[in-house]
């Protein structure tokens, strides 16, 4: 039996350090990618994926909260504005036909235009070359007005709506109080950290019933000097 030379032992000493540098770093990409594809962004909201019973998903529903007006909350009996992006993931327009919620009078559909004027048509017996009175009366459109407790929100093919407020049409919690209202401080109806069961409703049969949370706000809250305890 011969033995062997010592550059041979390098070489076998050294691949084996490379192999087993190899399978320490695989194993380690691995762990992180499993880690990492169970990570859920600490964002408040409502994330959820809705279809018709039976069928295959049709909408996305994505970052649905109630908007932050502050840390007082909102007063018992107020309008209480929601936040919410809806994505169509089929080849079809679907429609947002209603939503309703625990503890509002109505969610109605608010902000976005309320008609576009139209001539008035002539009279019956008017000449067809005869121009029509300028005076005009508001002509329906797809988008009902403001307010409106009735409405079909077109959530286009392969396409996406944002339910926003600032950004045009907006949902509202219509005077809204928590049955448990008379416990909240200083008589407010909803306060962050609260939440409200709220239910959507689309076209093709699809639903999402879901606790919606009071959004977080942007930035830190300030704090007033009073509210720090003196040290003793």
């Amino acid at each position: 039996m011969t033995a062997s030379s010592p550059r041979r032992r390098i070489r076998i000493v050294a691949g084996s350090a490379l192999v087993a540098g190899l399978l320490a770093s695989s194993a380690c990409s691995a762990g992180q990618v499993t880690q990492t594809s169970r990570q859920v962004a600490p964002v408040p909201g409502i994330n959820a994926t809705v279809g018709p019973a039976g069928g295959a998903a049709s909408i996305f529903v994505r970052s649905l909260v109630v908007v932050y007006n502050g840390p007082q909350g909102y007063k018992a009996g107020a309008d209480v504005p929601l936040s919410v992006r809806l994505f169509n993931q089929t080849n079809e327009p679907v429609y947002l036909t209603g939503v309703t919620a625990e503890g509002a009078q109505a969610v109605l559909l608010a902000g976005g235009p309320k008609g576009t004027p139209s001539p008035t048509p002539p009279a019956e017996n008017e000449p067809a070359d005869v121009t029509a009175s300028p005076t005009a009366t508001p002509s329906p459109t797809a988008v009902p007005p403001a307010g409106e407790a009735n409405f079909r929100v077109r959530v286009p093919a392969a396409g996406y709506v944002e339910l926003v407020p600032g950004q045009d049409q907006h949902l509202i919690l219509s005077k809204f109080t928590q049955p448990d209202a008379q416990d909240s401080p200083a008589g407010n109806a909803f306060v962050p950290g609260e939440s409200v069961k709220t239910t959507f409703t689309f076209s093709d049969g699809a639903t999402l019933t879901a606790l919606v949370p009071f959004d977080m706000p942007l930035a830190a809250l300030t704090r007033s000097p009073m509210d720090i305890a003196p040290e003793h």
